[in-house]
């Protein structure tokens, strides 16, 4: 110990020999002015899915005449702006309308023949009534007529029966008395005599007018009272037709107005058809009718271009974070000026495979806008999948980080860094959240800060009493 304590001694004095002492010193700068700077603001952040598509009308249709024929007018051009409900084209409908007028006929007449079956005209009910009246009292003058002439007739045909009935009755008598003498049964006269001849005239002449009172009567012509019967039947049939129409009456009438009916709607039908009508508002952009030109092949479509919606395609890795009713921002290449907002309409349930990769169709519904948006044009889709609202945050870059965890510079009063601790939270890939101990407003340096080291060599010449580097 001794002996180094001498050596040091032995070096100062060497120094002190030559006269000069040599004194060095090291300083560390921190070098900022040429990182740049951002604030700590208050900010909302959003997760978002990307992808792009192409924009789609909310609905395009291609029409067409549902008949065939020679069209008559064309009444839009391409570009025109149309209502729905608006006649674009229409057929020469000359014929089509003469066979609607006379279907209107047929179905009015069908309509009041089935009205008149369920509620009788009074008037038709009046003739009826009276028709029967009449029938009534005709087949009463019959029935007269016919028991008056049957009965003169059977009287003048009949009268001659009970006479001849007993004169064959004495006949009978007389030839039973006489036969009913011995003598003549042992003479055999009976058959000979005047008794059995008088017999036989009063049986022929007994069975001739029975003979001709049936044939009289047989003869009698009930024509008449058949007729008047048949007549009052149908008279009384007819009314009650009218009162109390039978349930097949009703279903005739009823099928006939319905077929009527069908009739004048097939012919409406076949005119509404000799048209082309827009089925909602929005825009023509195609057309191929002209006048004069067959309605067979002629076509127009027209666009509702009130709401546009993209459809995107999204990576099976994205898909489980997107769902309807999520909103969503697009952008457009023709439009770099224009953002407008939007919702998931949908999300397919099934995927598509492409070059081995899972793609989702999702719709993305866009929000009216005034934007001058057109068909097929490219949209860029910004589907936000998650909101952080009013939380404090810094650009990302301002985020540092070393062993004991992330920290920002945060410019102090004279222009140094001063290191504050902070927790980092959501981030959208421009700003991303964080707490800790720095106020709103304050600004913070965003870049990597670079550190100076800089040495210094200070000399004391004690024989010349200079002091100094």
């Amino acid at each position: 110990m001794k002996k180094k304590r001498f050596f040091i001694l032995l070096v100062i004095v060497g120094l002190l020999s030559a006269g000069i002492v040599a004194v060095t010193s090291a300083q560390a700068t921190t070098d900022t002015a040429a990182v740049e700077t951002g604030k700590v603001t208050q900010a909302t952040l959003s997760s978002v899915v990307e992808s792009s598509g192409s924009a789609s009308p909310v609905a395009e249709v291609t029409l067409a005449f549902g008949a065939s024929g020679t069209i008559d007018r064309v009444n839009v051009a391409i570009g025109d702006r149309v209502k729905a409900g608006d006649v674009l084209a229409e057929l020469d409908t000359s014929d089509l309308e003469l066979t609607v007028a006379q279907a209107e006929q047929s179905y009015l007449s069908q309509q009041a023949a089935y009205s008149m079956t369920l509620t009788p005209d009074a008037n038709e009910v009046t003739s009826a009534q009276l028709a029967l009246s009449n029938a009534s009292a005709n087949y009463k003058l019959a029935q007269q007529k016919y028991k008056v002439n049957s009965t003169d007739s059977v009287s003048l045909s009949c009268d001659g029966i009970d006479s001849a009935k007993q004169a064959y009755d004495d006949a009978v008598t007389a030839y039973n008395n006489y036969i009913s003498n011995w003598r003549v049964q042992v003479n055999g006269t009976a058959e000979i005599s005047s008794q059995k001849a008088q017999l036989d005239r009063a049986s022929a002449s007994y069975d001739q007018a029975v003979a001709s009172c049936n044939l009289t009567k047989s003869g009698i012509n009930t024509s008449g009272v058949t007729s008047a019967y048949a007549s009052l039947v149908q008279a009384k049939a007819n009314l009650d037709s009218l009162l109390n129409p039978s349930e097949r009456t009703l279903a005739a009438a009823k099928i006939k107005l319905d077929q009527a009916q069908l009739s004048l709607e097939l012919a409406r039908e076949a005119l509404d058809e000799a048209q082309i009508v827009a089925p909602f508002d929005g825009v023509v952009t195609a057309l191929t009718a002209v006048v004069g030109g067959s309605g067979g092949s002629a076509t127009l479509a027209v666009m509702d271009d009130s709401q546009y919606h993209v459809d995107v395609l999204i990576d099976e890795t994205e898909i489980s974070q997107v769902q309807a009713g999520q909103s969503a921002t697009i952008t457009f290449d023709a439009l770099p000026d224009v953002t407008v907002t939007g919702s998931i309409g949908r999300v397919d349930p099934s995927g598509t495979v492409s070059n081995g990769v899972v793609n989702y169709q999702v719709r993305v519904n866009l929000d009216p806008t005034d934007a001058a948006l057109r068909t097929d044009m490219t949209a860029n889709v910004s589907i936000v999948i998650d909101t952080h609202a009013n939380v404090m945050a810094v650009p990302g870059t301002a985020i540092r980080t070393d062993t004991t965890g992330y920290y920002i510079n945060v410019v102090g009063a004279d222009g140094t860094a001063q290191r504050v601790d902070v927790t980092t939270g959501y981030t959208d890939g421009e700003l991303t959240e964080m707490s800790g101990d720095v106020q709103l407003g304050a600004t913070v340096y965003l870049g990597e800060l670079t550190t100076t080291t800089t040495t210094q060599q200070r000399g004391l010449n004690l024989f010349g009493l200079r002091i100094g580097g």
